[in-house]
């Protein structure tokens, strides 16, 4: 007899099913479910048709079933399936499994109505008529509450009864063979168990999986479970038949070893089984913190650790020897006792009794048994028909003893891309559409993957044979044939010879070179050729290339300076020029010594300064293996472990530098993580130095994480070994991390993606094309432009960015070509390029490339290159740089001064082609020869000449514009008399300053000051706090106006200075002068300063600032650093005697502990006031303005109105609004620049395809 379900019970399943599956019919809680009771029509649809709370239970159950999908709209498996996971979730029926399994089937095939079905279980039990029957099973007891129902397990049983009734085959597809894997099956212990693999071979040759939809008979020694997952039962020898579609097959059985004593393993049995179950996952007591005052290590990566806390935490009471399944463990996990994490396992399951036989025989550690040393997944590459369609996967474990075994139902299985196929729990695939994923298995810290392939109806598909033009081709052709892909046609010349010079020199080709490419007869593939032996090893490609490699190096003045930077810039250009071979690049890099100015090869480890992190960045540039992972714990999805992390980085601790005494005192600018540091450093290697294992608290011993061939010796410095390790040819990751990324560098997409993370859960697409590859690469002594040119000569470098029908889904087996957004140098050399303007890159000379830049610190107008993605080099990932297509970037397109100047310039191609060429249409091809590298089409050609006689009306707008502001300007020049006159009423000759003579200076802190020859003072020594400098001076000057302040650069100051921190900056707070008669004991004046004026300040911190009494504000000078700048401040009254004066200066610097004047001088003035800036007024045009006027020679006057003319503000302002508006060139040229913008904002332009 059924136990009927009660209200609550239905309610409670019925909430989270809902919620599980995301959708939200019925009644999610109690108060809710008293809403819909009291307001019954309500929630019912408007009448009362359940009258009873039983009736309103029934209807929510049916709700529940009637709204979820059990595919095929096979409602009655959705009542099997509740009565599944009732059964396996919280009710224990008296029946066998043959029993229960007729049961359900009979429900299945039930004529009752939903309603009345789910009626009888929704009314109360009745406990005193226990005769009431609908099957002929004893009634079952409830053995805890409704807690058991939310729990994940709940979810995997409610659908698993419905799994099998949707399984089919593909339409009209036939079976003409089974095959079952494993072909026999030998189980020696209780615990142990095989999950069958019935693979059908159709008609067609192609393979699909059946286990779930195959009739299978055991006999008595084994069961099997309807997943396919065969357990021991009896000792014996038996065997498995299986049958489908008129095929069948055996399966021979031995079970032994059931009856002797069978020895659990901690290390080997249990841990897994924890990890199964999710305790130790970090999400449950495997998080940081672990949960409720119980931690084990994250997915078990510390058998000891977690032995330990079995045992000891709460006085061993987790655990009951007498009594096992008393233990707390078992009764929480189990659910007699409240668990949050839900009940885990019950009695009689083989988790329940392998842990607690475990608890019997004494909770033994034993760390000595057989470890795993690799997993294996079966099938390795899964092809599956079409999706929808499922596929059993299994795992292997090999030991370090040479045993395997089967560890299906404890491995973990993950989906790389669950859009295109999902994991259950029982290692089941789901495909979900076309398209090829990595399936990740985890088991007991060893990781391995399979790879899946959704084929997609392709029963029209056809390969046809396609030329292949090397190696390349072949292994890329058979893996497209193995998918069905046809691969598209190659790409026109004109694409060729853009897509050629874009990647290997980050500049489309000149309209000469493109017309010279596309009118040579030479047959299409020897130019190709030879155009990339042309390229390949050009000044470009070095310019090109050294900037790809400055990014990775992290060239940065923040870290180097501008000399440092610099040099190791040019280093890596020679390199490049000269294709150093790539292991003896890196070599060099790794083990650079000395000075990093003269051997900057070294600035390697001045950038890299902390053992860990040179680790980290050294792991993933050169190896693709992200070593950060397993800092705090093994890592989550590799092999790697924290204890190797600290293994590899003692590699890193032995490295010393030192300041070049050639470039004493000098600074870095710094950033923000680390302050500044010595300019230049020799680095060399030592023998002390040491890192801590954090989990351990032992210093690590330097040690590889695995070994090769190529392995050295334990000789010389740690970095040596550690060079000779990584650059081995016979070290697994290092040739292929590089020939991977050059791949990506090229094609668009890397064989593994991302490029920069080689591990087991991310295997390749093509796994022979990466193993040629980087076999050639090695056989070739790592010559980079050897392989460049071989990547570049083949045909799938050559393939049309078009798709065909069978290849437009294609995004990683390089069926055609995938278009990619330039990066932002070659958009900006590109630019410059097509319209023939040469660049204005501060600090280079006119016409000079953006991949020429030293680093991110230099800017260009609208800071283009920042906006669309160029790397900060503070990191080696490839993440840092972004080539996506968002708003900021489109906006620098469309409005931005990189393309709208260069469009504008008068003496660009656009307006040379305009000017040489009368017809209109010759124009329209020089214009698209240029910017898209291919001449245009009929169609476009009507387009553009419609262009370029289209801008009349704009013409005439921008000719009206211009007059508007001729005006303007007209207008404020005929002031000019007046602006000379009021000038020469308030200028006076240049003041007359007189630098003073320090008696005493002081620093709050300890600074040090040195008093110059020009008597200029230079503060040196601690730097660490706050300070306030003052200083006293006796003088017998009279009637004293001014007072000046002049902040002077010098070499031993960061940046140049003037101030002390590491960029040059200083923030002045106040500045006070003090005054008394010399030799007066008594408390000196203070007098007020006005007028302060200064020849640069920076924004929000103007010289006004240090005179406001405000302590909280003050002037500084950024970014206008290594230069001299002066402040001048007028007296409100006269000082000063002939007798004698002491003035006291205070210069207060509060903003922190760095910002503080390095170098400064004082002097003072006697000029009548208004006292003037020095500079402000030429001493020349001072003397002319003391002439009188009518006594001035012509000459003269000129010279007092042009000076006038070239510092009047708002003449400046008016001057610089005009020029907005130059004399607009003819309508055609106007026509001409709107065409070309056009081209320039098109994919064909801003992409590389």
């Amino acid at each position: 007899m059924i136990r009927y379900l009660t209200l609550e019970e239905v309610l409670a399943l019925h909430t989270f099913v809902s919620q599980q599956s995301g959708g939200m019919p019925g009644v999610r809680d109690q108060g809710a479910l008293d809403s819909a009771i009291a307001q019954p029509a309500m929630a019912f649809g408007g009448q009362d048709l359940y009258p009873t709370i039983s009736d309103k239970a029934a209807a929510m159950a049916f709700s529940l079933v009637m709204n979820h999908p059990f595919f095929d709209g096979n409602k009655r498996i959705g009542h099997a399936a509740m009565e599944t996971f009732l059964v396996l979730n919280g009710y224990e029926f008296n029946a066998t499994t043959v029993e229960q399994e007729k049961v359900i089937l009979d429900l299945a095939a039930s004529q009752m109505k939903h309603a009345d079905f789910y009626r009888l279980d929704s009314e109360p039990h009745d406990t005193a008529n226990e005769s009431v029957t609908r099957q002929t099973i004893e009634t079952p007891k409830r053995i805890s509450n409704m807690k058991r129902f939310v729990t994940l397990s709940i979810v995997a049983a409610f659908f698993a009864a419905s799994a099998s009734a949707q399984e089919k085959l593909p339409p009209g597809a036939k079976i003409v063979k089974l095959e079952a894997a494993p072909a026999s099956i030998e189980l020696k212990t209780p615990f142990e168990y095989r999950q069958l693999l019935i693979t059908g071979v159709l008609d067609n040759g192609d393979r699909v999986d059946v286990t779930r939809s195959t009739e299978i008979i055991a006999s008595a020694v084994v069961k099997v479970s309807e997943r396919g997952l065969v357990r021991p039962v009896a000792e014996g020898q038996g065997e498995i038949q299986f049958a489908f579609q008129g095929q069948s097959g055996k399966i021979p059985v031995l079970v032994a070893g059931q009856k002797q004593h069978h020895e659990v393993s901690f290390t080997r049995d249990i841990m897994p089984t924890l990890s199964r179950m999710g305790c130790n996952a970090g999400t449950c007591h495997g998080s940081a913190q672990g949960k409720n005052g119980f931690q084990l290590s994250l997915r078990g990566y510390d058998p000891e650790f977690d032995h330990r806390a079995l045992i000891d935490d709460v006085a061993g009471r987790r655990f009951n020897r007498a009594a096992p399944e008393r233990s707390l463990m078992l009764l929480k996990t189990s659910g007699v006792v409240p668990h949050v994490g839900g009940v885990l396992i019950q009695p009689g399951e083989p988790n329940y009794e392998l842990l607690r036989l475990w608890v019997a025989q004494g909770v033994k550690l034993d760390l000595a048994a057989p470890k795993v040393k690799k997993i294996e997944v079966s099938p390795p590459v899964t092809v599956i028909p079409l999706p929808g369609m499922k596929q059993q996967l299994t795992v292997w474990a090999t030991y370090n003893d040479g045993s395997k075994r089967d560890v299906s139902a404890h491995a973990f299985l993950d989906s790389g891309n669950i859009e295109v196929a999902t994991m259950d729990k029982q290692g089941v695939v789901t495909a979900v559409r076309r398209g090829e994923t990595a399936i990740l298995a985890r088991y007991d810290g060893n990781y391995a993957a399979a790879t899946l392939i959704i084929m997609g109806d392709r029963s029209k598909f056809a390969w046809k044979d396609t030329p292949t033009y090397n190696y390349i081709d072949e292994l890329v052709y058979a893996k497209l044939k193995s998918v069905k892909i046809q691969a598209s046609d190659v790409c026109a010349d004109s694409d060729f010879i853009r897509r050629l010079h874009l990647d290997m020199t980050g500049l489309p080709p000149e309209p000469e070179a493109v017309r010279t490419f596309l009118d040579d007869p030479t047959p299409s593939r020897q130019k190709r050729e030879k155009l990339v032996d042309t390229l390949v090893g050009s000044t470009d490609f070095v310019d090109h290339w050294t900037n790809k490699w400055a990014d990775l190096l992290q060239v940065n003045t923040k870290f180097l300076g501008a000399e440092g930077a610099g040099a190791f810039r040019k280093y890596i250009a020679a390199a490049v020029q000269g294709n150093k071979p790539y292991d003896r690049f890196c070599y060099e890099i790794l083990t650079g010594s000395g000075s990093n100015y003269d051997n900057p090869a070294a600035a390697y480890f001045k950038i890299l300064r902390d053992p860990d992190l040179a680790m980290e960045n050294t792991t993933h540039l050169f190896l693709a293996v992200r070593f950060n992972c397993n800092k705090c714990h093994d890592h989550p999805f590799e092999r790697w472990t924290q204890s190797q992390y600290y293994e590899m980085a003692s590699f890193f601790t032995q490295v010393s530098r030192r300041e070049d005494q050639k470039f004493k005192g000098r600074k870095t600018e710094g950033s923000a993580v680390r302050g500044p540091l010595p300019l230049v450093e020799i680095i060399g290697d030592t023998t002390a130095g040491e890192i801590k294992n954090e989990r351990t608290g032992i210093n690590a011993v330097a040690q590889f994480p695995f070994t090769h061939a190529g392995s050295p010796k334990a000789e010389g410095s740690r970095r040596e070994q550690l060079a000779k390790w990584i650059t081995s040819k016979d070290n697994p990751y290092f040739a292929k991390s590089y020939v991977n990324r050059l791949w990506s560098y090229l094609l668009g997409v890397g064989i593994i993606e991302p490029v920069d993370d080689i591990r087991a859960g991310n295997p390749p697409t093509n796994p022979q094309l990466l193993d040629k590859l980087t076999e050639e690469f090695i056989q070739c002594n790592f010559n980079v432009q050897q392989l460049i040119k071989t990547i570049c000569k083949s045909r799938t470098y050559q393939h049309s960015v078009g798709t065909n029908e069978w290849n437009k889904d294609d995004d990683v087996n390089y069926s055609h070509f995938y278009a990619r957004r330039l990066p932002a140098e070659v958009l900006y050399d590109a630019i410059h390029r097509v319209t023939g303007s040469p660049s204005q890159i501060p600090g280079l000379p006119p016409g000079s490339r953006a991949v020429m830049t030293i680093d991110s610190s230099v800017k260009v107008p609208g800071d283009f290159l920042a906006v669309l993605g160029r790397p900060p080099r503070e990191s080696a990932c490839e993440c840092e740089r972004s080539n996506a297509m968002q708003l900021g970037p489109v906006l620098s397109f469309v409005t931005g001064p990189v393309v709208n100047n260069p469009l504008k310039d008068p003496a660009n191609r656009i307006a040379k082609i305009v000017a040489a060429e009368k017809d209109d249409a010759k124009v329209v091809e020089e214009i698209f020869l240029a910017i898209l590298s291919r001449r245009p089409t009929a169609k476009e050609i009507k387009i553009g000449v419609d262009a370029l006689h289209g801008n009349d009306a704009e013409f005439a707008a921008l000719v009206a514009l211009r007059k508007k502001h001729v005006d303007v300007l007209d207008g404020y020049e005929k002031q000019l008399p007046q602006l000379v006159a009021r000038f020469e009423e308030t200028s006076t000759r240049i003041a007359t300053w007189v630098p003073l003579d320090p008696t005493a200076m002081t620093a709050q802190s300890k600074a040090v000051f040195t008093k110059q020859k020009d008597l200029s003072i230079l503060v040196s020594g601690p730097n660490t706090q706050p300070e306030s400098y003052k200083l006293t001076f006796d003088t017998k000057m009279a009637d004293i106006t001014g007072i000046r302040l002049e902040v002077l650069p010098d070499k031993t100051l960061g940046a140049q200075g003037p101030g002390r921190a590491p960029n040059g900056n200083f923030v002045l707070n106040e500045f006070k002068l003090e005054y008394a008669k010399t030799g007066d004991k008594g408390k000196p004046k203070q007098v007020k300063l006005i007028r302060p004026q200064v020849t640069f300040a920076q924004d929000t911190f103007p010289i006004a600032n240090a005179v406001d009494n405000n302590p909280e504000t003050g002037w500084a000078i950024a970014p206008q650093f290594g230069k001299p700048q002066v402040a001048v401040f007028e007296l409100q009254q006269k000082i000063g005697t002939t007798e004698g004066t002491t003035l006291t200066v205070t210069m207060l610097q509060k903003f922190d502990q760095q910002h503080t004047i390095g170098k400064f001088r004082i002097s003072v003035t006697t000029s009548k006031p208004p006292v003037q800036l020095q500079g402000t007024v030429p001493e020349n045009i001072a003397k002319i303005v003391d002439i009188p006027k009518d006594k001035r020679t012509p000459e003269q006057h000129a010279a007092v109105v042009n000076y006038v003319r070239s510092t009047d503000q708002e003449l400046a302002r008016l001057q610089r609004n005009l020029n907005e508006y130059p004399v607009p060139p003819s309508p055609r040229v106007l026509g001409a620049q709107d065409l070309a913008w056009a081209l320039m904002n098109s994919p064909a332009f801003l992409f590389n395809h």
